[in-house]
């Protein structure tokens, strides 16, 4: 019998097998037949053996078929077809084994009947165990190496590392004995899989030796419906390394991507705790919706539409599908990318329960710059009085309740705190108020009460996560249970993520062929839903002055729309809570040897409840706002899923195969129902029953069903050439009954070089080097509703005539069809200096044909618009990812460094006929540099990209009256505005040279979208301690800074001024000054918002590089 073992999985189940072994074995002992222990098996018998020219796998089956020896082996460390040769005649097991393996390089062990053979030295040729020299200063030294699990590692190899040809291999129970080795050595321990490891002797006798496995050489990827070995991998998956999960508690599971996967691009957009991030796989695939669909999230098996209420420490492993070759296992939903998470399982062992516990503090990264209060009033009044001598308007305002005015009445709860100083209100300045001369009338001075709103409503968040996990189980028999609660606070004061979390799974062996297993899992998060963009507009644009409490302690209100943030946030009842339920039923059944069925079943459902209620408030000092709007919604879905997987997985001498067929049936409904309305009487009574005027009231019901035939065919020939196929066969209800079944085909090819021959003069495990290819076609239907194709009606009040009724609400178009991407995918894996750095490189180019697309109807057809396959989109980029072990995973302090990177360029090849040149949607008629005469640019047209920016650009500040109106270019955006420029104003640049400003001057100021995104990781760890360091990064993008216009323009006055503002704008004249003048309210300079043709919101200045780290 010949027992190979293949990995780390299968050094697992043949430890389990020993471990039987071992058992059987003591009775062998107890018998009679051992009662004389003083001759052994190995000294008594003596062995014939005639070969010539023989594969080394023969003579082992020769040495079996004449005895009772057993070999064990790893064909990754035993060449099984090296030819050998020998003729002996009645000699022990040693001496052949002597001389068979002084032709392979091999070491072996011995260990009664068991014979184990290890991989040879590195570098050393004929390498054999050899009784070691008695020297002065040598002694002998025992111990035993294990796994990180503490399951002893059966035949690693053991040498003196400059004496390689004196070794051993561990026996049964992971034990080693090796005599005579200097009391200055290091010994080497090394084993197929597993990182090799040096310890220095020092003179010491008894070693515990922990061998950690290779994670690159021999790491485990999910795929589709599998796993699969990185080293015969063709196709372009991301790993996410486990430090990420291990290291940080995460709220929402979907942010550890961010900076961890090349290629993926994640953002938070709201702040708010728990809240899914947006996250975009290679550019996305949507024209209408730019930033893309979300990918597809697989949890064990089952498909999710997200991952926010899973706990991060029941993952077991995370991985990003990105090429179509990939992802065409799971058709048409693959388009966007596929996410594929693997929960925790138990063990074979000892129950083993854990407890961890997680304090995090969190703070906003940057705040925002913004004037203290005596900067605010300094700077307002000074502007209104420039108004009030450039156009005799602006005065009025400082004598008024305002921000900066002086008309506040502080006996009467007013809003803002600035009042001109009186004997009635001098004692103030004993209470914490400041004062300062009238810039415009020195001789008078204002008393205020500055308060900083950003450290009013942001704080240190600390969150809570504590976990518990209980594992175990037997040979036949496997569980995993946890439970997991999370209490997370915001950044911003009443905001906050609870979470609760169960799950439990087990195994059971019914025979040896034959598995059944089971999960369930519960989770539910409840979190208050705020409007961040209310919020951080009010926190950031509050006027300093504003007063954060009355005169008795309570919260003052503020005014209107810019109101006291704090006093809206301890007032207002906003609430989310959602749960989860999961149920998984799955098995496995060997019908013959390497012939596996796999089904499986789920149940998944979700409900979602949202409430809101705004009690009565005041407005102002003496307004009170009794609306009371009250809001409820109720949402839930149902799903269930079904898979049937054949395997067959066969090696034929060189060959592997591995041939995987299936089918999938997947059902999902979903119930919502929302309803609002105010005029309640009461706070007291905080329910839609208590309102007066319902507002809306709606439900809805949909259900969806799509099935699926998938197959996939996996070749290699030595783990060097490498071939897959794939395919899958996909149908949907959403679809016209023309159009509802999508093939969807891929394929890969992989060269792994240092398999090759003439690669073996060199140390394959200096560098290794993988070449792969891969094209592969996805389908999409996320642009568009269930009922979409069929057509939607509305129901409802003033449908029809203003009355009651029923209408048409979506065009049918029974013609949609899936949307195709094609994507061809090469890329190059390197691994150097033993795996010490190792390298992923990707290029890829995806184009996505039939977008499905809202094309515009003619009114006379009574719709807007109608749903339709019409447009192209082409993605290409570059991905790379590098991970550096700094310090070798052998010594004491470990360093690993991690770096991934990703480029991508979206451009549209084809748009909706519409009768424009270029088929082109909005966008702006000006003059175009590159082809030095007018052209439409910006929107979106054909050849065009997605997110370019356009405004007008800023060449500086006049430094006096004098130079402005020397300056003969004349705006031309209003001709009933004074046309009069003063020092401080804007110098705008004239971009066709007429000598006016008009709508063709307009420039570009970047794209929305980054030209480079990544991630920078690095861990390290010392015996028990761990330090984990993650960074990501966006560079080459703009972005438009929206809060400037409101702060700068327009709206200033009542609202707080920027520092930059202060620091860089136009004073006096013949200042050299980077912005122009600060005047509240004003409408007449390009530089501020809020001109008839929105010209102020078009401003370079506007425009700022997006690139952080």
């Amino acid at each position: 019998m010949i027992n190979n073992l293949k990995g780390s999985h299968t050094h697992a189940v043949f430890s389990r097998f020993i471990r039987i072994m071992k058992l059987i074995n003591l009775f062998f002992i107890a018998g009679i037949c051992f009662a004389n222990a003083a001759s052994s098996y190995s000294q008594s018998t003596l062995l014939t053996l005639e070969a010539d020219n023989n594969t080394l796998e023969e003579v082992f089956k020769m040495i079996e078929k004449n005895s009772e020896y057993v070999f064990f082996y790893s064909d990754k460390a035993v060449n099984l077809k090296k030819k050998v040769s020998i003729n002996v005649k009645d000699q022990t097991i040693n001496k052949i084994l002597d001389q068979v393996l002084l032709q392979t390089g091999n070491a072996y062990s011995i260990d009664d009947r068991q014979v184990f053979i290890g991989a040879a030295a590195k570098n050393k040729r004929n390498a054999t165990p050899l009784p070691a020299v008695a020297q002065v200063e040598r002694i002998d030294v025992t111990g035993v190496v294990q796994d990180k699990a503490g399951e002893p590692v059966i035949g690693a190899t053991v040498v003196e590392k400059d004496n390689p040809t004196h070794g051993t291999i561990t026996d049964l129970d992971g034990r080693f004995e090796l005599r005579g080795v200097p009391k200055n050595a290091v010994l080497q321990f090394s084993f197929v899989g597993m990182q090799a490891k040096e310890v220095a002797v020092n003179g010491k006798k008894i070693f515990n030796v922990i061998l950690e496995p290779n994670t690159v050489l021999d790491e485990v990827v999910v795929v589709g419906y599998g796993t699969q070995s990185r080293a015969t991998l063709t196709t372009s998956v991301s790993k996410m390394d486990t430090k990420a999960l291990e290291s940080v508690p995460y709220s929402n599971l979907v942010t550890a991507l961010q900076g961890t996967v090349s290629g993926v691009r994640v953002q938070s957009t709201t702040g708010q705790p728990g809240a899914n991030p947006r996250i975009i796989v290679r550019g996305g695939t949507s024209i209408n919706s730019p930033d893309g669909a979300d990918p597809i999230y697989i949890v064990d098996g089952v498909i999710r539409n997200d991952i926010d209420g899973i706990n991060s420490d029941d993952i077991e492993s995370m991985q990003v599908l990105k090429d179509a070759a990939s992802t065409a296992i799971y058709g048409a939903r693959g388009s966007n990318g596929v996410v594929l998470i693997t929960t925790k399982t138990g063990k074979a062992g000892k129950t083993s329960v854990t407890y961890k516990y997680d304090l995090t503090l969190s703070q906003v990264g940057k705040r925002y710059d913004m004037a203290s209060a005596r900067d605010y009033i300094y700077y307002s009044r000074i502007g209104h009085q420039i108004a009030d001598q450039r156009w005799g308007f602006g005065l009025n305002d400082l004598y008024t309740a305002t921000g900066a005015g002086t008309g506040n009445d502080l006996t009467a709860n007013t809003t803002y705190t600035t009042q001109y100083l009186t004997p009635e209100n001098k004692h103030k300045l004993n209470e914490g108020w400041e004062s300062m001369p009238d810039p415009i009338d020195p001789s008078k001075t204002i008393i205020f009460k500055g308060t900083d709103w950003q450290d009013v409503l942001f704080r240190t968040a600390v969150s809570h996560n504590h976990n518990v996990n209980v594992s175990g189980g037997s040979e036949t028999a496997t569980f995993n249970a946890s439970a997991g609660y999370m209490k997370n606070e915001g950044t911003v004061i009443t905001t906050y993520y609870d979470r609760l979390t169960f799950n439990l799974g087990g195994e059971v062996k019914l025979r040896p062929n034959l598995k059944i297993g089971g999960r369930a899992s519960y989770s539910k998060y409840t979190n208050n839903g705020v409007n961040e963009t209310s919020i951080f507009a009010r926190v950031i644009g509050q006027a300093p002055t504003t007063k954060y409490t009355f005169e008795d302690g309570t919260l003052s209100p503020g005014i209107k729309g810019n109101g006291n943030p704090a006093y809206h946030l301890h007032r207002n009842t906003n609430k989310n809570s959602d749960e989860n339920i999961t149920f998984i039923f799955d098995g496995n059944w060997e019908i013959i040897p390497g012939l596996t069925f796999a089904p499986s079943f789920s149940i998944w459902k979700e409900a979602l409840d949202t409430y809101s209620f705004t009690p009565s408030y005041k407005d102002g000092v003496n307004n009170v706002n009794t609306v009371r709007p009250t809001s409820a919604s109720y949402s839930k879905w149902w799903q269930t899923q079904a898979d049937a997987v054949l395997t067959y997985n066969k090696d034929f001498t060189d060959h592997h195969l591995n041939v995987m067929a299936g089918y999938s049936y997947y059902f999902k409904s979903s119930y919502g129902m929302s309803a609002s309305g105010d005029g309640a009487l009461t706070d007291l009574i905080p329910t839609l029953n208590a309102v007066s005027n319902y507002k809306h009231m709606t439900s809805n019901l949909s259900k969806q069903i799509m099935l699926g035939y998938f197959g996939r065919i996996n070749y290699n020939y030595k783990q060097r050439y490498l071939l897959s196929v794939n395919a899958r066969y996909d149908a949907s209800s959403m679809l016209g009954r023309e159009h509802k079944w999508g093939f969807f085909p891929g394929a890969s090819i992989g060269w792994n070089v240092h398999e090759e021959d003439f690669w073996k003069d060199m140390d394959a495990d200096a560098f290794r080097l993988k070449l792969r290819g891969s094209y592969g076609v996805n389908g999409n239907i996320t642009g568009m509703g269930p009922y979409t194709a069929q057509g939607e009606y509305a129901v409802g009040e003033g449908r029809y005539m203003w009355v009651n009724g029923i209408a048409n609400k979506v065009l049918p178009n029974e013609d949609l069809k899936w949307e195709q991407s094609k994507t061809f995918d090469v890329g190059v894996d390197v691994g150097l200096f033993d795996q010490r750095v190792d390298v992923i490189f990707d290029y890829f180019n995806r184009r996505t044909d039939d977008l499905i697309t809202q094309l515009p109807m003619p009114l006379s057809s009574g719709f807007d618009v109608i749903t339709t396959n019409y447009g192209s989109l082409n993605n290409r980029g570059i991905e790379v990812e590098v991970k550096v072990q700094v310090m070798p995973k052998r010594s004491e302090l470990q360093w690993e460094l991690g770096f991934n990177a990703s480029h991508v360029k979206t451009k549209i090849r084809k748009l909706p006929e519409n009768g424009v040149e270029r088929n082109r949607v909005g966008g702006y008629y000006a003059w175009n540099p590159e082809i030095n005469d007018y052209d439409w640019v910006g929107g979106l047209q054909e050849g065009g990209r997605i997110g370019d920016l356009f405004a007008w650009k800023s060449l500086g500040i006049y430094a006096t009256d004098e130079e402005a109106k020397a300056d003969p270019v004349v705006d031309m955006m209003d001709p009933y505005e004074d046309k009069t420029k003063y020092g401080g104003d804007t110098r705008w640049y004239d971009a066709d040279g007429n000598g006016q400003i008009d709508e063709k001057d307009i420039c570009y100021m970047g794209n929305t979208y980054p030209k480079w995104t990544g991630g920078i990781s690095s861990s390290w760890s010392w015996k028990n301690f761990d330090l984990y360091l993650r960074m990501d990064y966006m560079t080459g993008h703009t972005i438009f800074n929206e809060q400037k216009i409101f702060l700068c323009g327009r709206w200033a006055g009542n609202l707080n001024i920027p520092q930059e503002m202060i620091d860089k704008s136009w004073k006096k004249q013949g200042d050299v000054a980077a912005l122009p003048v600060y005047i509240p309210n004003e409408d007449y300079n390009l530089w501020r918002g809020g001109d008839w043709y929105g010209l102020g919101m078009m401003n370079s200045e506007f425009y700022e590089p997006g690139n952080y780290l």
